[in-house]
C-alpha cells in the first residue's frame, strides 16, 4: 500500500493499493502512482473533445473501431495544437527589432553614449 500526503494540506491523505513485486523500488512505484493523474486528465479531454465516451450499445467490433478512431482524432488534434503553439512561438521570436535612428547607429559604432 502506498499513502500519499498533500503538500498544501498535510492532513489530506490518498491511499493506493500496489500490485508490484516486492523488489520494486519506491521511486518506480511513486512515478507510476503520479502518472495516474496525467492519464486521467487525458481520458477526460478525450471524452470532451472527440467523443470517447459515446460508445453505448456497440458491438465489440464497432466499439473497437470507435475507440481507435477517437484516439487517432485526439492524437491529430494534439499534434495540430503543438504545431500551432510552435509556430506562434517562432513568430514571437522573429518579430523585427525596433528601428533605431541612423544617429544612434553612428554613435554606437564609435562607442559614444546614445540618448
Amino acid at each position: 500500500m502506498l499513502v500519499r500526503r498533500s503538500i498544501s494540506t498535510p492532513t489530506e491523505l490518498t491511499a493506493y493499493v500496489i500490485f508490484a513485486p516486492c523488489a520494486t523500488p519506491l521511486e518506480a512505484v511513486v512515478r507510476a502512482a503520479g502518472s495516474r493523474w496525467t492519464v486521467e486528465s487525458s481520458v477526460e479531454a478525450a471524452k470532451g473533445e472527440v467523443g470517447l465516451d459515446h460508445d453505448a450499445g456497440r458491438s465489440w467490433t464497432a466499439w473497437y473501431r470507435h475507440i481507435t478512431l477517437a484516439m487517432w482524432a485526439l492524437a491529430l488534434l494534439t499534434m495540430m495544437r503543438a504545431g500551432t503553439i510552435a509556430v506562434d512561438m517562432l513568430k514571437k521570436s522573429l518579430r523585427p527589432s525596433p528601428q533605431t535612428s541612423p544617429l544612434a547607429v553612428f554613435k554606437a559604432r564609435r562607442g559614444l553614449a546614445s540618448r
